[in-house]
């Protein structure tokens, strides 16, 4: 999974400072400030509750930008401030931080330890090495695809921790003959496929990255009437830009800013080695294996696939009809069995399913599953609570009356090149779940006052916010590969700003073209955003 200081995981490792300590200062102190302006200073146009509101989220957004304060800790003051300052009671906002949303990640990430408990990631990641074989263009692209395989339902910093140690090893029997260059650049080109991997797979299902789950949360509650974006249809829409955007990095990795062919390697005897030290797949790595294969399986058959040409429908729809339910009554109550069903439900199983009777133990327990990391699981949170008391005091609405204008005169292909572009930009130096959680409503609102379709705004802006490949501070995996040691700051500068436009036109076209034919976004206000 991909994206924090915004992946589906976690922050940076607690080595890597994410902000300098100037700018945590500086926000320490600004965030407070803006929050006294926006309370008592006279001409701002906002009701009493509305300014409160405001305040709010002026105070927790900047803690979100600058890291001023932990992301979790800032995204409790949403919970604890609102009911104290007379906003919103605490039974309006403390239930978002358990949304449905919220829970999947929860299962998710259960799962996904499940599968690092036995081991069953690494292996994975190995038979496709041992698959690609020795060739060093072939070695980058391999590893570079089980990254992307892995982070697609993994936290992307512990698919960095997995895939790391492999690809050292392999760099580690470069032998320094032939092409100098390229026996310079090949170590660099491994270390930057699994950083890059490690976010672009976390784009490709709603489970991959926070960002993902905080644009279908606030989609969810700021348009209950709305059509849900099923997990299908997600994997449909955005992975073809997932292995477009990744093959593009291979060819800057292999070809274009670097050049690794020209190079001796003892690579097959790494990952041969590797793969001898797993041993025989036990007892609960199949278990495992085979669970994490029906999660995959029943979210992506859960919901409808409507392909334009056919239409697959999905198994909660028997199991609706089975339970009692009417046809005709099936489109009101889509929303009944969700992805987050199935991931908790799979989630609890493992803890049931034994590996080992006798001594009592079973493919996930709580000394394993209380490694979730809640920080984010908090930080989803806040933000939907915030989105919640926008929606209640209609700040949102004044919002996006006030940004409306800016869209007025340009065609919605412009407005979202210059949204993405600014965004993932904006990602290199912030969160990308605080990015999200703070753009994704505000610009969704303003495309409603605007007379636009939101997902115009919402889908694009999301994806976008997961990007950031310039600087180790980006993303954790981005961190974890500069502190090897290995990769020059000027390398992954050039590399990345190529893939930041890279990607900021994939989005685009991706969506412009693809996703929204495939999630039938038509032009113009749909009558559920009115």
């Amino acid at each position: 999974m991909s994206g924090e200081r915004d992946s589906v995981g976690s922050d940076a490792p607690e080595t890597v400072e994410s902000s300098p300590r100037f700018v945590k200062r500086l926000g320490l102190v600004l965030g407070p400030l803006l929050a006294v302006v926006l309370l008592f200073a006279p001409g701002v146009e906002l009701e009493p509750v509305q300014r409160r509101v405001a305040a709010v989220a002026a105070l927790t957004a900047t803690y979100w930008i600058t890291e001023a304060i932990p992301l979790a800790a800032a995204s409790l003051l949403p919970v604890a401030l609102l009911p104290l300052l007379g906003a919103l009671p605490a039974e309006t906002v403390a239930p978002p931080y358990m949304d449905d949303l919220v829970m999947l990640f929860l299962g998710a990430f259960l799962l996904a330890l499940g599968l690092e408990r036995w081991g069953v990631h690494k292996r994975m990641a190995l038979a496709i090495l041992s698959f690609v074989g020795p060739h060093p263009d072939r070695l980058v692209l391999g590893f570079l695809g089980a990254t992307v395989c892995l982070s697609l339902w993994m936290n992307n910093t512990a698919t960095a921790l997995l895939m790391l140690p492999i690809g050292l090893s392999v760099a580690g029997r470069v032998e320094p003959r032939g092409d100098a260059r390229a026996a310079r650049d090949f170590p660099v080109a491994l270390i930057l496929a699994i950083a890059y991997g490690a976010t672009f797979g976390g784009m490709g299902t709603p489970v991959g990255t926070a960002p993902n789950q905080v644009f279908l949360g606030h989609y969810a509650r700021m348009f209950p009437s709305a059509p849900p974006i099923d997990f299908g249809a997600w994997v449909l829409g955005w992975l073809p830009m997932v292995i477009v955007l990744s093959l593009v990095a291979w060819w800057l990795l292999t070809r274009g800013v670097l050049r690794v062919r020209g190079v001796a390697l003892g690579a097959r005897e790494a990952i041969a080695a590797e793969r001898a030290a797993l041993g025989p797949a036990g007892r609960g790595e199949r278990w495992m294996a085979a669970v994490f294969a029906l999660t995959a399986v029943l979210w992506m058959t859960r919901g409808d696939l409507d392909l334009g040409f056919v239409r697959v429908p999905g198994w909660s729809r028997g199991l609706y009809l089975l339970t009692g339910g009417e046809p005709g009554d099936f489109a009101a109550h889509r929303r009944d069995v969700t992805d987050a069903t199935v991931a908790l439900t799979m989630a609890v199983l493992c803890f049931l399913v034994p590996v080992d009777r006798k001594r009592g133990v079973h493919l996930l327990d709580w000394s394993v599953a209380k490694r979730v990391p809640w920080d984010v699981l908090l930080l989803i949170g806040g933000g939907f609570s915030l989105a919640e008391a926008f929606r209640q005091s209609q700040l949102d609405l004044v919002i996006g009356g006030a940004l409306a204008p800016l869209f007025a005169g340009a065609s919605e292909w412009q407005v979202v090149a210059v949204l993405v572009v600014v965004v993932i930009f904006l990602s290199e130096i912030t969160s990308n779940t605080a990015t999200a959680n703070v753009f994704v409503p505000v610009f969704a609102q303003a495309a409603v006052a605007a007379g636009w379709n939101p997902l115009t705004i919402m889908a694009p802006v999301a994806i976008a916010s997961s990007g950031g490949f310039m600087l180790p501070v980006s993303t954790p995996p981005n961190a974890l590969a500069y502190s090897t040691r290995r990769v020059p700051m000027a390398t992954m500068v050039r590399v990345g700003l190529i893939l930041n436009l890279v990607m900021a036109l994939l989005v685009c076209v991706c969506f412009e073209l693809w996703v929204r034919r495939l999630w039938h976004i038509e032009p113009g206000l749909p009558v559920w955003a009115r």
